[in-house]
């Protein structure tokens, strides 16, 4: 069974795409999806039928390392709780393993995480960058 909408939605959402209706362009006569969507609207819509419960799968994986981050807003107020000693990095910890398997979700689409993202700021990784030009 294809990707529902829901399913897309969250791919997009933890790529870094934005959540809103793109503005079409037109091209040779046919609707075009500006900046970088066109890529991951093609390949949510071609992933291939042996490799959709990895997609979910990964899907579901940064979607519990997001309820992590939420969790880990209650014990930024502790350093220590009796003999338990909390890290002082969960957040960022989270945050970097959040960007990780983002790539991976990027690799197995073969598309770019969405380059304005800040989630994915300074990373590098799949974003698409531009490339200045010498002209002389």
């Amino acid at each position: 069974m294809p990707l529902t909408d829901a399913e897309k939605q969250r791919a997009r959402y933890h790529l870094g795409f934005p959540a809103l209706s793109t503005a079409a362009s037109i091209q040779f006569g046919q609707p075009a999806l500006t900046q970088t969507n066109f890529l991951v609207e093609s390949a949510l819509g071609r992933v291939l039928d042996t490799a959709l419960e990895q997609v979910r799968s990964i899907v579901s994986v940064m979607d519990n390392i997001e309820t992590k981050l939420i969790d880990a807003q209650d014990r930024l107020a502790a350093t220590r709780l009796e003999d338990l000693y909390l890290r002082e990095d969960e957040t960022d910890k989270l945050e970097s393993e959040y960007r990780r398997w983002g790539y991976r979700l990027a690799d197995i689409l073969s598309c770019p995480v969405y380059p304005f993202s800040r989630r994915y700021a300074g990373g590098a990784g799949n974003a698409v960058q531009m490339v200045p030009i010498n002209r002389g």
